[in-house]
């Protein structure tokens, strides 16, 4: 599930130490607990949870040419609101940024609501992404400044459980909304609960000042008085420096996304080369070094973080819309496909953290590896089924993806495990930085590329369900390539 950019870990003097009775539900975290969870159930249920309408919206605003753009610039924009937001709290504290995000957020829900064509449905769609990263960044920052150390694990783990159920019942529930009423209820849902969360988290969140020198905010480690575009301690850029960058890779990838999408050669070249000459320059600032080499470490457990998301996310971009399109089914039952692959995430996760228990580090590289195998051989069986979908039933389709789940619920924390713990001291939370980079501009590169491989096979004539095969193909070779990178995540011993 998504992260915070830079896990803050400075907790304000009146709250270093907490009563051994203490709890996140005591009088003085009450309302702010109640609040921050309310805020990423909202945003999480959003997030996981309109993916099985999108279809439906996309063909009646006919935008099945453009849709991937409703996922890529959904999380280009996330990027830059994440870090925006943690910048803006570093400087003014934690309740400007977080009311507006809200109010970013809720002005993409009601902008979603009522677009009457497909460029404003993705302006919307962008607007909810800045907001969905900028209240995430805060909701982070807020558990490292405004909980004791004793408290912090156990409110992080509240917050991760707030991501269990969006994902279970969030596609179902907004599918059946859609279906039964009209898609446009599905947005317009989500605004009444803003004030709600707002009201409950705001008084927390006005006791959390400006950071200052040297205190860890939500997007650097630098406080609000460090130098911009300094060099962070992992050899990045900090502060303003990363806000520069990060909008600069938003830029490059946004052109060369559209240069995929234009097709023709006249704008198709000029757009990927400058997308390419922006892109990975700043990639080579914002990521671990190495991490576009495959060094062996922390690097290539960053790497395969976007990968494992190139594959899972990328293709839960499309999966709604392949069973819509292709099969031919309704929203809910697009979202109960879903769901198979968010029951065997969890289940995956589960095995994981029983791993882990039993044997701590051993073994979780070849988990790593494991889960990419997983992933290969249920998207495979999706890619095969879709490919000759008269022949095959949709069920094959839903075990491909729940095997497919199961693989990354075996990935995905362990590679985040493992990348943490081979961070330098005080390093965590670049490493969660570039972790949580990763997936995003991972997710934002497949999602662009999936709909110019669509939009391609319109063009050449292709049938809808070869178009989509193709597309849960890159997913396939991205596993492939996992399974090599996956091996890779752990530093070679000295001596």
């Amino acid at each position: 599930m998504p992260e915070p950019a830079e896990g803050p870990t400075t907790a304000p003097p009146d709250s270093a130490e907490a009563a051994p009775t203490e709890t996140v539900l005591s009088p003085r975290h009450r309302a702010l607990t109640i609040g921050l969870t309310l805020s990423v159930t909202v945003v999480a249920f959003l997030w996981l949870g309109v993916t099985t309408v999108l279809p439906k919206v996309a063909s009646e605003l006919d935008g099945l040419s453009l849709f991937g753009w409703a996922f890529t610039g959904f999380m280009l924009a996330n990027m830059v609101g994440t870090v925006l937001a943690g910048r803006l709290a570093d400087r003014t504290g934690a309740v400007r940024p977080y009311l507006i995000a809200f109010a970013v957020f809720t002005a993409g829900c009601a902008a979603a609501a009522v677009a009457p064509n497909w460029p404003v449905l993705l302006a919307a769609r962008a607007a909810q992404g800045f907001g969905v990263g900028g209240v995430l960044t805060l909701v982070y920052l807020s558990v490292g400044r405004a909980y004791p150390e004793r408290l912090r694990a156990k409110m992080l783990a509240l917050v991760a459980s707030c991501w269990t159920l969006p994902a279970l019942i969030g596609p179902v529930l907004l599918g059946r909304l859609a279906d039964s009423t009209d898609w446009r209820i599905v947005f317009a849902v989500f605004i009444p609960a803003v004030p709600i969360a707002a009201v409950l988290t705001l008084p927390g969140l006005r006791g959390l000042g400006p950071s200052g020198a040297g205190a860890d905010g939500a997007d650097g480690a630098d406080g609000a008085d460090g130098a911009d575009g300094a060099d962070g301690a992992d050899g990045g850029p900090s502060g303003g420096g990363r806000l520069w960058a990060t909008l600069a890779l938003a830029i490059g990838v946004g052109a060369l996304m559209a240069g995929l999408d234009a097709r023709e050669p006249l704008y198709l070249v000029p757009l990927v080369l400058v997308g390419l000459a922006i892109t990975i320059p700043v990639l080579r600032r914002l990521l671990p070094p190495g991490t576009l080499r495959l060094r062996r470490g922390l690097p290539s457990a960053v790497a395969v973080r976007g990968l494992v998301s190139v594959a899972y996310y990328g293709s839960e971009a499309f999966f709604p819309l392949t069973m819509t399109t292709v099969y031919g089914l309704s929203s809910t039952q697009a979202g109960l496909a879903l769901a198979v692959g968010a029951i065997t995430w969890v289940g995956g996760a589960w095995l994981q953290a029983r791993f882990d228990e039993r044997g701590g580090d051993r073994g979780r590289r070849m988990r790593v590896m494991a889960g990419f195998v997983l992933l290969v051989a249920g998207l495979g069986l999706l890619v095969a089924t879709v490919a000759v979908h008269p022949a095959l039933p949709v069920a094959l389709a839903a075990v491909g993806w729940g095997v497919g789940g199961l693989g990354m619920g075996l990935v995905y924390p362990s590679v985040t495990t493992l990348a943490l713990g081979q961070a330098k001291a005080g390093e965590e939370g670049a490493a969660s930085a570039g972790l949580q980079l990763s997936e995003t501009l991972s997710v934002a590169l497949m999602t662009g590329l999936s709909g110019a491989v669509l939009a391609f096979g319109v063009s050449a004539g292709w049938e809808e369900a070869t178009s989509f095969a193709a597309v849960f193909g890159i997913a396939v070779l991205a596993s492939l390539a996992g399974i090599g990178t996956g091996a890779r995540t752990l530093a070679a011993k000295a001596g």
